[in-house]
């Protein structure tokens, strides 16, 4: 049987712990911007399917490249929804399919939804405030 005394002890040492992983992150801010670059770069590479909103601008070059590695460009101009419920939503929806995306917050927040009923997470996510829009990677 465990003591109240011991359950005290064991929220002691995970807020201890807790703290000691709060320090070491903020520690480590200084170096965040080249990693979060290094990140997207490989969540962009690794992806099989980029959902882009025409209103954000992509350069040539880059969608070059990421036709180049097997990606296929799909323009999300319209209702994110429609597009999953479409012929082309059965390729987003397939559980080997990487999006991977560059859109407005609320595009994002649907197609994040609409991947976790066929149970795939973000596995990156980040936010350009100069441009006001997300890039992330969901497999």
């Amino acid at each position: 049987m465990s003591k109240p005394n011991d359950v005290i002890a064991s929220r002691r040492q995970f807020l201890t712990g807790a703290g000691v992983a709060a320090a070491a992150s903020a520690a480590t801010v200084g170096s965040a911007g080249a990693a979060t670059a290094l990140d997207t770069l490989a969540a962009v590479q690794s992806a099989s399917v980029v959902l882009h909103d025409p209103r954000i601008p992509l350069s040539a070059e880059i969608a070059e490249r990421l036709t180049a590695n097997g990606a296929r460009i799909i323009p999300l101009d319209g209702d994110a929804v429609r597009l999953w419920r479409t012929e082309v939503g059965a390729l987003l929806a397939r559980p080997d399919t990487r999006l991977f995306g560059l859109t407005r917050w609320a595009d994002y927040l649907i197609v994040k939804g609409l991947a976790a009923e066929s149970r795939r997470h973000t596995r990156h996510e980040q936010h350009h405030a100069e441009g006001g829009h997300f890039t992330w990677l969901i497999a």
